[in-house]
């Protein structure tokens, strides 16, 4: 279990970068359910549904920890020469006047 553990916390924390929060939302209930039925052939029908939610939390928390950290990453980044204004806006110059 604890193997299933850490793949659903690596699973978690890269979906946070990468994917949008239904998908992510519904991706999380399936794993969340699987879990729930091989935990429930070696215990009770509670213990089963508690393992499941609490696999559940955990994907959340990390997929929500996944989010932060791509964000700060991203906007950590310093832009690109490509990105940046290539040329400022033209001042214009004073004419004589006559």
């Amino acid at each position: 279990m604890l193997n299933g553990t850490i793949i659903v916390i690596l699973i978690s924390l890269a979906a946070g970068a990468a994917i949008r929060a239904w998908a992510f939302a519904i991706f999380a209930i399936v794993i969340a359910l699987g879990f729930g039925i091989v935990a429930h052939r070696s215990a009770s029908l509670l213990e089963a549904a508690l393992y499941g939610l609490g696999v559940l939390v955990l994907m959340q928390v990390c997929y929500v920890t996944g989010v932060f950290v791509a964000g700060f990453w991203r906007r950590s980044r310093k832009p690109s020469k490509d990105s940046a204004i290539a040329d400022p806006a033209p001042v214009p110059s004073k004419q004589r006047q006559s």
